[in-house]
């Protein structure tokens, strides 16, 4: 096997793309680069930046965001994505606004 082809397949395996959905926003974070070794922790600032959200509140509670997939919420935040993904090249999750009691 050529080695351009070899290295086009390990990168393939590297990458997948990625689609977050959050249901108030019209339309869906993707990376269509995404690391298969890049955790939920890593991802989280990235996606909450690009919908424009912030965490957390006063002493009275407030926002709190999480993964789902398949209708699973993804509580370990050192869970990488290629992990989630299985053998797929690609991965949706959703993005879901919790409330937190202060």
């Amino acid at each position: 096997m050529n080695i351009e082809i070899q290295s086009a397949e390990k990168a393939k395996h590297e990458y997948l793309v990625l689609h977050v959905r959050y249901l108030g926003a019209h339309r869906p974070f993707v990376d269509d680069g995404a690391l298969r070794t890049e955790t939920l922790a890593e991802l989280k600032p990235r996606v909450l930046e690009f919908f424009k959200l912030t965490e957390g509140g006063g002493q009275h509670g407030g926002k709190i965001y999480t993964f789902a997939h398949a209708g699973k919420s993804l509580t370990d935040l050192s869970t990488t994505l290629g992990h989630i993904a299985e053998s797929s090249h690609e991965l949706k999750l959703d993005l879901v606004e919790q409330f937190e009691q202060g």
